[in-house]
């Protein structure tokens, strides 16, 4: 094994990341572009702080990285894990559970109370590395996409009911439409950290009510927030609110990442206009603990 040197990074490493980033994840289960552009994009929305990124040095070369994302969930400190990666060549070697041992000594002197990530189902090997460095599954989650050519040709408003873009959107107000909570990309606090990046429209009643909302990032087509009043669902808010947002989208198809398991109304609902699944993950948590 060769002797690799850990390093937390700086702004500037940033492209060397995306160069291995592309490298760790060439044989991934689902194809992954990372433009420097899409990186930037990623930095801003998911809160990510380089100085507390770890990154495995061969030499020059980087062999893997942890890319740590800063911030509160569920009223505690946390630290997002927005993406891991090891180049092929240095697999099997633990290097993951290494960075990590690295990463948790700053996080606890930051007053970081947790850790949390997300998963493929599928990818055993990285569920039973992080369930060995102390993560346990919270709940599971669905990622849907459809190619906008195949969805929603005509879905016009019902009646009475005004599409409207939101300037000054009371995410707080609004999220008493939720069944779930959002996941950390999707959260709150996300959208507030990239509100270039991010476009709100609001189903409005002839009242002035607000009745239902969508939220989606209009480079990537990533839907990341849904929801319509129960007192207002199987009325067509939520079609014509996909149909308006799609309409905002620059990618070729919609995307609705991390849909929590239980919130079977809004599976239902993606699953009757035929936007299919692609994939499923488990969200883990892992509290810190505390010095010894």
């Amino acid at each position: 094994m060769p002797n690799l040197r850990l390093s937390f990074l700086t702004p500037q490493d940033l492209p060397q990341v995306r160069a291995t980033f592309l490298k760790a994840f060439a044989d991934y289960v689902v194809p992954v572009q990372l433009s420097e552009e899409q990186l930037r994009d990623k930095v801003e929305r998911e809160g990510i702080v380089p100085e507390f990124c770890v990154a495995a040095f061969d030499g020059e070369e980087m062999a893997g990285f942890i890319l740590t994302a800063l911030g509160d969930w569920q009223g505690m400190p946390t630290a997002y894990n927005a993406g891991t990666g090891v180049v092929p060549t240095y697999r099997g070697q633990g290097l993951t559970q290494q960075m990590y041992a690295f990463l948790l000594p700053k996080l606890r002197e930051k007053g970081v109370r947790q850790c949390l990530l997300e998963v493929i189902e599928g990818n055993v090997p990285a569920l039973k590395t992080y369930e060995k460095i102390g993560f346990y599954i919270t709940r599971t989650l669905s990622c849907f996409r459809a190619l906008k050519q195949d969805l929603l040709q005509e879905a016009s408003p019902p009646a009475g009911i005004n599409i409207l873009e939101a300037t000054q959107p009371d995410f707080a107000a609004l999220s008493r439409f939720w069944d779930v909570q959002p996941t950390w990309q999707n959260s709150i606090a996300s959208l507030n950290r990239s509100i270039n990046q991010d476009r709100t429209l609001e189903a409005r009643a002839a009242s002035g009510e607000v009745v239902g909302y969508i939220s989606v990032f209009r480079k990537n087509g990533a839907v990341a927030q849904l929801a319509v009043s129960r007192e207002w669902r199987g009325k067509g808010i939520g079609t014509a609110l996909l149909r308006a947002a799609m309409q905002q989208v620059e990618a070729p198809s919609l995307m609705f990442i991390n849909v929590e398991d239980t919130a079977q109304s809004m599976i239902s609902f993606l699953q009757g206009r035929d936007i299919n699944l692609l994939l499923k993950q488990h969200e883990m948590l892992m509290p810190i603990p505390e010095k010894v």
